[in-house]
């Protein structure tokens, strides 16, 4: 699987604090990436340098790796799941993190303090694509590479803030769309069919299932039940 990044994908803003360990040295917007004519171009032009990562702390390669340049691309293939999974494998930030012993707690905590948003953004805002960003911790949390390294304890306090977000996206509908609450189900889901599912119906069991093998189909009578499901928990 080889992405192609498309010419319409977002110009990504980065939001990486006041002083900055370190940024993309080259990033849409810039006269340099219009150089770059192909996708693995784009790739490679991302990538942290050696020296850089073995220097960063766990919490500082979480931010940069949530604000890697083509983290959009995970929407323009067939299946966002393989498209999240393709980037922790061939983004050496994620890798990277994935490998930590501390990654997957950290990218909780950012998911943690990660807004969700009230009002639509301006372009021209430096949180125009907070809302495109919240969805794209969402697939990473979901993904074997990460889900999978949590103990008891982080599930749970994981299942507590997708509620949370859940909550706070159904809230502000205006901004975040089914297409991103679909996210919120998925790492709910993944979470509590790999940790939790004594503690729900076989019926609702049976709809968890149901909602990861048909995640990017799913209808509005599944995600409906999918709502009741992280409703009551």
């Amino acid at each position: 699987m080889l992405f192609c990044t498309v010419a319409f994908c977002l110009n990504a803003q980065t939001d990486l604090g006041d002083n900055p360990v370190w940024d993309y040295p080259v990033k849409q917007g810039m006269p340099e990436w219009s150089k770059l004519t192909t996708g693995v171009q784009k790739w490679e032009a991302c990538q942290i340098p050696d020296e850089i990562m073995e220097a960063l702390n766990t919490k500082d390669l979480v931010k940069i790796c949530l604000n890697f340049p083509l983290f959009f691309d995970f929407a323009l293939v067939d299946d966002e799941r393989s498209g999240a999974g393709f980037t922790i494998k061939n983004f050496n930030g994620l890798s990277e993190l994935s490998k930590r012993k501390d990654g997957v707690y950290e990218l909780i905590k950012a998911y943690k303090e990660y807004p969700v948003l009230t009002q639509i953004q301006e372009k021209s805002s430096k949180d125009y694509f907070t809302p495109y960003r919240l969805p794209w911790i969402e697939l990473l949390l979901a993904d074997d590479a990460f889900i999978k390294q949590l103990n008891e304890r982080e599930s749970a306090e994981l299942e507590q803030i997708v509620v949370e977000k859940y909550v706070r996206k159904v809230e502000n509908m205006h901004v975040y769309y089914v297409w991103n609450i679909k996210k919120t189900f998925l790492l709910c889901a993944v979470n509590i069919l790999r940790y939790s599912m004594n503690s729900i119906t076989p019926e609702q069991q049976e709809t968890i299932r149901r909602f990861i093998e048909n995640y990017m189909f799913a209808d509005e009578t599944l995600l409906t039940e999918m709502s009741k499901i992280i409703s009551g928990l």
